[in-house]
């Protein structure tokens, strides 16, 4: 079985009982809070939990002392704790994408990521989200990047779909046209 396989099936799994408990974006939340924290100080927690060097017992005790202070849903505390125990904790990535890419289909929702030369106001980035919702059909969840190469407009990326609105493409490609015609 490959490790993808075995990620969703427990994404899928998590996902099932979220449902009947109506909390899928509350566990979607949390699994995406402790991978967070997995991830700080260069992944010292991730490696301590899924290193084979430390003894079960002690990564069991690392996990304990972790929870507690994220206030985590019970179920999702038990999830982390199975996770462990089968030792699958290295594959915590992958079922928190995995999670999320199940649950924002069940929600008719899809995550955009728009780039703008300058950082977006509440009102224009209400404004491209809107659009992107009406080109896509979906709600979107909008991860707004700034990147001052772009010199102005924006790219948006929904999926494997990419919005090129910027000057810097834009240039570019009087640039290739231009180099086409002194060519000819």
């Amino acid at each position: 079985m490959t490790e993808g396989s075995v990620t969703r099936r427990y994404a899928k799994a998590l996902l099932e009982i979220a449902q009947e408990t109506h909390a899928v974006d509350r566990y979607g939340n949390d699994l995406e809070r402790f991978w967070n924290v997995c991830q700080l100080d260069g992944n010292r927690l991730a490696s301590a939990l899924s290193n084979p060097i430390f003894t079960l017992p002690e990564r069991r005790l690392v996990l304990e002392r972790v929870l507690p202070g994220l206030n985590l849903d019970a179920t999702v505390a038990n999830f982390l704790r199975l996770l462990l125990e089968k030792r699958r904790m290295d594959g915590l990535e992958g079922v928190v994408r995995d999670y999320r890419a199940f649950a924002d289909v069940e929600a008719n929702r899809v995550r955009a990521s728009v780039t703008t030369a300058a950082s977006l106001d509440a009102a224009s980035r209400a404004q491209v989200q809107r659009a992107l919702e009406v080109a896509t059909g979906k709600s979107v969840v909008l991860d707004a990047k700034v990147d001052a190469s772009l010199i102005g407009g924006m790219v948006a990326q929904v999926g494997s779909r990419v919005f090129d609105a910027s000057i810097r493409s834009r240039l570019e490609r009087l640039a290739l046209t231009l180099a086409d015609t002194g060519r000819s």
